[in-house]
């Protein structure tokens, strides 16, 4: 399944393709400025892009003082884990974060991943080890990607 690109900015000295970043929202003087709809507002809080395209076009960020490429961007791979049933390559599953407070288990930063929340539409990428989840249950470590509403 291919995800969809989208056109945005970023700073010329973190153009490149395959650089993976999360989008933390708008600065204090984006408001003011011409480009934010294409720069910051076309992509989503929280969300992590991976840049699959630069453009030759550079632009002056007036606000910041500095250069900004235009690039393409799509929903990066994110690395996860889910129950060991759901974990087929190629489907597309609803992402449930598990019921947890065990924030000292070493792989808790895969059962709630940066970049992923609660009842998200995600196809599986990846699929890998398999391993047993100190409540019991068995779950695999997978990449996902946001999938396009259908």
């Amino acid at each position: 399944m291919d995800s969809k690109r989208i056109v945005t900015l970023i700073g010329s000295g973190q153009a490149k393709i395959g650089a993976v970043f999360i989008h933390k929202g708008p600065g204090s003087k984006c408001s003011e400025c011409g480009y934010s709809k294409v720069c910051v507002h076309n992509i989503e809080l929280g969300r992590i892009y991976e840049i699959v395209g630069v453009r030759d076009k550079t632009l002056f960020c007036k606000q910041y003082e500095t250069e900004m490429k235009v690039v393409e961007v799509m929903n990066a791979k994110i690395l996860s884990s889910l129950p060991s049933k759901q974990a087929i390559p190629g489907a597309i599953i609803v992402f449930k974060t598990p019921e947890c407070g065990n924030e000292g288990c070493e792989r808790y930063e895969l059962c709630f991943p940066l970049g992923l929340k609660d009842g998200d539409r995600c196809e599986v990428v990846e699929v890998n080890e398999a391993f047993q989840c100190p409540l019991g249950v068995s779950r695999k470590k997978v990449f996902l990607r946001l999938a396009p509403a259908s």
